[in-house]
């Protein structure tokens, strides 16, 4: 009688020799091997549903936290990073193995740019006064736009994809404002605690505000979206209703001045006033700034308004240059950021090395209450004067190109008149929420963090791709099957 063997499935083979391996290293204290299988799963998750994996990514970057002290020595925000990591070397590698990477894609004038910002960001580090510290900067400024940009355009040529990401993010971020909101409640929404109530999830009120600045526009026109049923309408007006709560509370100037700015570009564009116009008008304005700024010096040095817990005081303060200690020391990382320009104007410092180097260009007569002979309170304040003193000039220029490129981009999306209404909601929300982040920085830098990176980059990509849907051929073909 022939002997029969129980046939063991090959995949529990694979199990059961994956267990005996994590055994062997917990025994021998090799406690990272058993990541290995969540590694596994993922990689496994990356190749087969891209699109999940990649919302999966934005919905858990508002809740990954920082780890500062790590045997990579550097912080890292977990476990956002990791799985922003494996996104980009799929991307790669399937771009390697199929180049299915349209061509339209790699020579619209915003993929240029970006690639642009890139190379230079690379010549920076190569002549860098801290190697290290750069090219670490360059790798995250690599993976952010790998997986939301490069990735984000491919995903969002579908409108579903588009609102995917905005729910994908706004809903955790939702879950953060009520966290903050019942914690600042706790010391009656006083105006010091609403600095760090925001902790673990964003480092200060600053950066927690910038965010709610770029989805609010988002839950407000998805309000007036067609395909939605009156329970998830209902439900979006409550998220609104967090969102603004949340915003107001975060007492951050330069997010309420963003939303303020990004509104009245909105009215510009619903006048369907030219973009020429308007760069024309900003540079004339910079321009006359510059000219009188001797002039403004003085008016703003007349505002003695201190930042304080009545809301419409504290917005007052945004201009006292002279008595506001937040404002006179980010005009002195201002002044340190073009000192260093000018002693290094062609490569700057390196990318990453404003917060290291700036201590010896701060002028003891410019010092304020919360300054430190040290240098070690942050970088720049500022994306523009943050790339001059560590990129140069044309890495300044490199991202003043960025915010006029994916503007201007957005600007004539949302004026094909052949957009459908929710098409149009999703593009509004992308080109406003951009632009409050393109304000921001004039005051703030956040683009080093996952928080900022990945709406940042996933806006650019969704008015990138809607242009790229529109191309003449493409809108012929829609105006014939109309």
């Amino acid at each position: 009688m022939e002997k029969r063997w129980i046939q063991i499935p090959n995949w529990l083979w694979f199990a059961l020799g994956l267990a005996a391996i994590q055994a062997a290293c917990v025994a021998s204290e090799f406690f990272w091997f058993m990541a290995l299988p969540l590694i596994l799963v993922l990689i496994i998750w990356l190749f087969t549903s891209l699109d999940k994996f990649f919302l999966f990514t934005v919905f858990i970057t508002p809740l990954s936290l920082e780890v500062k002290e790590m045997d990579l020595g550097m912080a890292i925000s977990l476990p956002a990073e990791g799985l922003i990591l494996l996104l980009t070397l799929l991307f790669y590698a399937k771009w390697w193995l199929e180049r299915s990477v349209s061509k339209e894609f790699w020579r619209h004038p915003a993929t240029v740019v970006v690639l642009t910002h890139l190379a230079w960001m690379l010549v920076a580090s190569l002549f860098s006064t801290l190697p290290l510290a750069s090219f670490k900067v360059l790798a995250t400024r690599i993976w952010f736009i790998t997986a939301f940009y490069f990735i984000g355009v491919q995903l969002f040529k579908q409108q579903k994809q588009m609102l995917r990401f905005f729910g994908a993010y706004l809903l955790p971020l939702c879950g953060v404002v009520v966290y903050t909101l019942i914690r600042h409640s706790q010391f009656g929404f006083a105006k010091q605690p609403a600095h760090w109530v925001m902790t673990p999830f964003y480092n200060d009120h600053t950066h927690y505000g910038a965010i709610l600045a770029m989805f609010l526009p988002f839950s407000f026109a998805v309000l007036f979206r067609k395909k939605m049923n009156e329970f998830l309408r209902l439900a979006m007006f409550l998220i609104f209703g967090i969102m603004v709560l949340g915003f107001v509370l975060s007492i951050s100037r330069a997010a309420w001045l963003s939303i303020i700015l990004a509104l009245g570009m909105f009215a510009v564009i619903r006048l369907r006033i030219p973009f020429k116009l308007i760069l024309g008008t900003i540079l004339s304005i910079g321009i006359a700034l510059f000219s009188f700024q001797t002039e403004l010096m003085m008016a703003l040095e007349k505002n003695k308004q201190e930042s304080s817990g009545d809301l419409v005081k504290h917005f007052k303060s945004a201009s006292n240059i002279s008595s506001d200690a937040s404002n006179v020391e980010r005009i002195l990382r201002w002044k340190c950021a073009f000192r260093m320009f000018e002693e290094k104007p062609v490569f700057g410092f390196g990318p990453g090395t404003y917060a290291q180097k700036y201590a010896p260009y701060q002028r003891s007569t410019e010092l304020t209450v919360i300054s430190t002979n040290f240098g070690s309170l942050g970088t720049a304040h500022s994306e523009y004067f943050l790339a001059l003193s560590e990129q140069g000039f044309l890495g300044a220029l490199s991202f003043i190109a960025l915010a006029i490129v994916f503007i201007s981009t957005g600007i004539r999306v949302v004026q094909r008149p052949e957009l459908e209404r929710d098409e149009l909601i999703l593009s509004y929300a992308a080109l406003l929420g951009l632009s409050t982040y393109f304000i921001h920085a004039v005051l703030n830098n956040f683009l080093d963090s996952d928080e900022a990176s990945v709406p940042f980059w996933a806006m650019g990509a969704i008015l990138v791709a809607m242009d790229l849907r529109f191309k003449p051929a493409q809108i012929q073909a829609k105006i014939m099957n109309s």
